[in-house]
């Protein structure tokens, strides 16, 4: 049961990183995009991303819950004991759980001033955790206890997703998910062509 619960949140993982890549790409061709009328598969996405934005506080609550509910079943259950840096993650992690809770049954975007500082603030710390787990010579700059290291890889599944980088997977996924809130619906085509002529 623990080696497959943790492949699921391996892939959980995998697929929150090719979201976040997703979301990034798709933001950067809204920004650089002629114009021009667009057809096709495009359309598609950016019909996608309109869908995403009204259920984007939502899926953000779910992978928050996730991740808390992931976390606690990798300490408590399988007995990986947490170290200093997971506890920080954790304290970044668990209180998303109930202001994206609120801020999606509210339907309410300005919650993203109190989530997206956790957020980004949870994934400094499991970057740096990652980091500090595959670079040798950083282990010795933290002040985790000889009980609960911080550079010991619990699990590593396909190779590098270990609990920091599944952590990190998920706060950008939920970073990614409020800055589409935050961000307004693309303006139509022509509408911007005759603001620029009155212009």
């Amino acid at each position: 049961m623990a080696w497959s619960l943790s492949q699921a949140l391996a892939v959980l993982t995998l697929a929150a990183f090719a979201a976040v890549v997703g979301m990034a790409a798709l933001g950067v061709w809204e920004r650089v995009r002629t114009t021009q009328p667009v057809s096709g598969p495009v359309t598609g996405w950016l019909a996608a991303r309109a869908a995403a934005r009204d259920s984007a506080l939502g899926v953000a609550w779910l992978v928050a819950l996730v991740a808390t509910l992931g976390s606690l079943y990798l300490s408590e259950i399988v007995h990986y004991p947490p170290c200093t840096l997971c506890w920080l993650q954790r304290i970044a992690m668990y209180p998303l759980v109930v202001v994206l809770g609120i801020g999606a049954l509210r339907d309410d975007a300005g919650v993203r001033w109190y989530a997206l500082p956790l957020a980004a603030s949870g994934a400094g710390l499991a970057l740096y955790h990652a980091v500090l787990q595959r670079v040798p010579g950083l282990q010795g700059a933290t002040s985790c206890s000889a009980s609960a290291p911080c550079d010991v890889m619990w699990l590593r599944e396909f190779g590098f997703v270990s609990i920091p980088v599944m952590a990190l997977g998920a706060f950008l996924l939920i970073a990614g998910l409020l800055l589409v809130v935050w961000s307004p619906p693309a303006a139509k085509p022509a509408a911007a062509t005759r603001r620029r002529r009155r212009r």
